[in-house]
């Protein structure tokens, strides 16, 4: 009973993190609302994390050792927290560097909780709800459900921007390929249709393209699996091809863009990170302190002075990470990042069950994404949430992989956490 409990909870936090009823919770419906900016907001966030601590409480064991396994996450946000003493606004970054451990907090409880085939469960049922919710806005209020000022026409749901719709689309198409109900398997498909069709009516560019690069790399994961005599002429062969396309990109980029409707500055966006490395440049090693660069005064002005629009975020993650904790906390980022792919990739090679490639798609997922869009050390973010689980999940298999001699089977050693098969 307790248990079904948290998986309704927890299915209600994630929609939360998702920002797909920020818009009402704030009472602001522009693109640039920001979720915890009214009383409101404040005292929902405030119910969350408060019936999210309890629950980390009473699994406080679990807890402490998933913490353990996703340390490096843990020692990035605890970066963040001590931030505070070198930001250039101290008492902002106080505040949001304790959201942001408290979302991480919950994506370690998430992942250390449930099992992996639990996990993309409930994912499912959040991202079901998404694709329903934000159809059923379009559709029925759209004066609240479709963008009539910035982009006219494109969809955007429950969610307060367009492209933001787009990223919970593609996100969903991916959890509904993965998440395998017992019954009535058709269902998935059902769902990646309609986050298909909201994908294409956002008129997400970054969107569209993220979900051809994720559905491209989905069979490559399965090469991992053969001998060394095997791989590595794949390696070769998908270097080649890589090599290739990129050069055939150059030379078509100009069209594809054009088809796209963007332009050669990806709307803005290269002036943008011209200008932020100019900023990073002047505090390179510890950054701004979390958050406190884009306070609308001081550097972030001089920048949005420089791009002539008014930018919100450095639209990459690792651009954003290095202002916020500077080469410090990017170095952590990384290394964690390789640390839990290392992990990845070689559960893997042992084991043909389906849950590996869904943790090796996740992390291909936050890596493309944050190439143009922020999801990295982000508080009250799904996509942090899961990266901070994923990283528990992953990080749980090590122990059998170190010692393969004195161990049995992966399976009996941690059986819980295999998931659905193939």
């Amino acid at each position: 009973m307790l248990k079904q409990i948290e998986k309704i909870f927890t299915v209600a936090i994630l929609f939360y993190f998702a920002s797909a009823i920020s818009q009402f919770v704030s009472g602001d419906t522009s693109a640039m609302a920001l979720t915890g900016g009214s009383l409101v907001a404040f005292t929902v966030q405030t119910a969350f994390y408060l019936v999210a601590l309890c629950l980390v409480a009473l699994h406080w064991r679990r807890f402490i050792h998933g913490a353990w396994n996703a340390k490096w996450i843990v020692l990035l946000v605890l970066v963040a927290v001590v931030s505070t003493g070198w930001s250039q606004d101290p008492l902002f970054t106080l505040r949001r560097s304790a959201v942001m451990l408290a979302s991480t907090a919950f994506g370690i409880y998430f992942g250390s909780r449930f099992t992996v085939s639990e996990q993309l469960s409930l994912l499912g049922w959040t991202c079901a709800l998404f694709v329903f919710a934000s159809a059923s806005l379009a559709i029925f209020l759209p004066q609240y459900g479709v963008d009539h000022v910035l982009f006219p026409g494109a969809w955007r749901g429950t969610f307060t921007h367009k492209n933001t719709l787009g990223r919970a689309m593609v996100f969903s198409m991916l959890v509904f390929y993965f998440a395998r109900p017992p019954a009535h398997r058709w269902i998935r498909w059902v769902g990646i249709a309609g986050a298909l069709c909201l994908l294409v009516l956002s008129r997400s560019a970054t969107g569209i393209v993220v979900s051809a690069v994720m559905v491209t790399t989905l069979p490559m994961y399965r090469f991992f699996r053969f001998k060394l005599t095997v791989l590595i002429p794949v390696i070769v062969a998908v270097g080649v091809g890589a090599v290739g396309v990129g050069l055939l990109s150059y030379q078509i980029l100009p069209s594809a863009l054009r088809v796209l409707q963007r332009d050669a500055t990806l709307t803005g966006r290269t002036d943008l990170w011209h200008a932020l490395l100019l900023s990073i440049a002047k505090r390179p090693w510890l950054g701004y302190g979390f958050n406190a660069f884009w306070m609308e005064k001081g550097e972030s002005l001089s920048v949005v002075q420089q791009v002539d629009w008014m930018a919100k975020s450095g639209h990459n993650g690792f651009v954003d990470v290095t202002l916020d904790v500077g080469i410090l906390g990017l170095s952590i980022l990384i290394v964690g990042y390789l640390v839990f792919w290392r992990r990845a990739l070689r559960l893997l090679r042992r084991t043909r069950e389906v849950v590996p490639i869904w943790l090796c798609t996740y992390l291909t997922f936050m890596l493309v994404y944050n190439l143009t869009e922020s999801a990295i050390l982000a508080q009250n973010n799904i996509f942090w949430v899961v990266y901070a689980s994923t990283a528990v999940s992953v990080s749980l298999y090590a122990p059998s992989l170190c010692a393969p001699y004195s161990h049995p089977p992966l399976q009996a050693v941690y059986p819980e956490q295999i998931g659905v098969p193939c």
